[in-house]
């Protein structure tokens, strides 16, 4: 058997890659899954295991915080909804991840990259530290939009991005409001746009909305431990943060 330890700081993602792997990966033994930099540190400085899925952002900090503490040499599996930046240094360090939400493709190739190095005694090992410095250092700087273009009547305008309270996905198009409550038509998807915004000021709430930090009212409790969003101005539709999600959001009002 494969020893699999899981540190995943969402529960409900937590349980569905534990689901997946036992569906995909008969000979993984899910040993058990932490929440935390502290319980990750604490638990692998007694025990040792073949492989690990790791989160990027956990309750109390960055997962690479853990190689500071401890040598790891543990082949390493990053789940994350990181962004290109990130994923350029994985490709860089021959890392393997896997992006958030995870599809059973993706798993089962990745599993198929383990066992490969697994049975290769020469396989090496991976500076973690180093994986984790390449990454802040992509980010240091990044380049994110500041405007947009759009159509407005026969004309051509740009709106400036401190502008935009927040964008939205309805009917097959996909529309900026302005903070005055201005709506415009935007040929671009949400999964495109999101890539360019600062993830300090945008936050992906669903599938239908990435929202401003400037735009938020409120945010009341929902049913089973989901969100709800008074934005301004208002949305045309109800703003509903998952409770997967949830803990993410908290996260970004507080960074």
């Amino acid at each position: 058997m494969i020893d699999v330890l899981i540190v995943e700081d969402e529960m409900p993602s937590a349980r569905k890659l534990k689901s997946m792997l036992e569906q995909r990966a008969s000979d993984f033994n899910i040993v058990t899954i932490l929440d935390s930099v502290s319980s990750s540190i604490e638990f692998l400085s007694k025990n040792e295991v073949d492989l690990i899925f790791l989160d990027i952002h956990l309750a109390d900090g960055n997962s690479f915080e853990i190689f500071e503490s401890i040598n790891i040499t543990t082949p390493i599996i990053f789940t994350t909804a990181f962004d290109q930046y990130a994923i350029q240094a994985f490709d860089q360090n021959s890392i393997g991840y896997l992006l958030k939400p995870v599809s059973g493709d993706k798993l089962e190739a990745a599993i198929e990259k383990f066992r490969e190095q697994h049975q290769k005694k020469d396989a090496g090992t991976i500076d973690y530290q180093l994986l984790g410095k390449a990454i802040v250092q992509q980010q240091e700087q990044p380049d994110y939009r500041e405007r947009f273009m759009v159509h407005y009547r026969d004309k051509i305008k740009t709106i400036a991005v401190e502008d935009v309270a927040y964008i939205y996905a309805e009917n097959r198009g996909v529309f900026i409001c302005t903070k005055e409550g201005r709506i415009y038509d935007i040929n671009q998807t949400l999964e495109h746009l999101i890539e360019e915004l600062n993830p300090r000021l945008f936050f992906r709430a669903n599938r239908k909305y990435i929202i401003s930090i400037t735009s938020i009212v409120e945010a009341h409790l929902y049913s089973k431990s989901k969100l709800k969003l008074e934005l301004n101005p208002p949305a045309s539709s109800e703003v509903i943060i998952s409770s997967e999600r949830a803990s993410k959001f908290k996260k970004w009002l507080a960074m």
